[in-house]
């Protein structure tokens, strides 16, 4: 004796395969595009090892300082980009990578100052720090927002070492003044 459902007794399960069918193909497609941009980013890392910011060259970001009004100097092992408004100094030094074929294209540690900054300035000075701080997390906007909460907790707090994607960020201030400087390198 065969019994055969009725109709509305397929659907449910046709639905519940359709369903875990599409939620298969949406996993595989998700693990194809990681995969992939995986591939990339240790692409990018093979040209100055694991000791730099990947994917972007130290000129582009010299460009984009000058582009704001920067002054920026070439001192051989690092850049010195330098702007002042008023009493306000905003400096950064981006060192070069010494290890892979051309080291002088690759960033490995910034050094970012706001100095004399004062109530008008403080957003600037978050800006300008987390600008930097993102550099190597620019195509995760979830650690760059990360990155930026922390930041803010830590200006308006005491300073405080953190590590984010195996890459240590210290915020240091200089007593008695609202001076702060964001230092940026990989872990080793």
């Amino acid at each position: 004796m065969t019994v055969e459902l009725p109709p509305s007794g397929r659907r449910p399960r046709r639905r519940i395969a359709v369903g875990v069918i599409g939620l298969v193909a949406f996993l595989l497609a998700g693990l194809g595009a990681y995969a992939v941009a995986r591939h990339d980013r240790l692409q990018d890392t093979k040209y100055c090892g694991h000791d730099c910011v990947p994917g972007i060259g130290i000129g582009t970001v010299v460009e984009a300082l000058q582009g704001r009004g920067h002054t920026c100097v070439d001192n051989r092992q690092f850049w010195s980009c330098r702007l002042s408004i008023g009493r306000v100094r905003f400096e950064a030094d981006l060192f070069r990578s010494v290890s892979g074929a051309d080291f002088s294209e690759y960033i490995s540690k910034v050094e970012a100052r706001i100095v004399n900054p004062d109530s008008t300035t403080a957003a600037a000075g978050l800006d300008y720090t987390s600008w930097f701080a993102a550099l190597p997390h620019r195509d995760d906007p979830s650690t760059a927002e990360k990155v930026r909460g922390w930041l803010t907790e830590q200006i308006t707090g005491d300073g405080d070492v953190t590590f984010i994607m195996d890459w240590e960020y210290t915020l240091e201030r200089e007593a008695n003044t609202r001076s702060v400087e964001l230092t940026m390198s990989r872990r080793h």
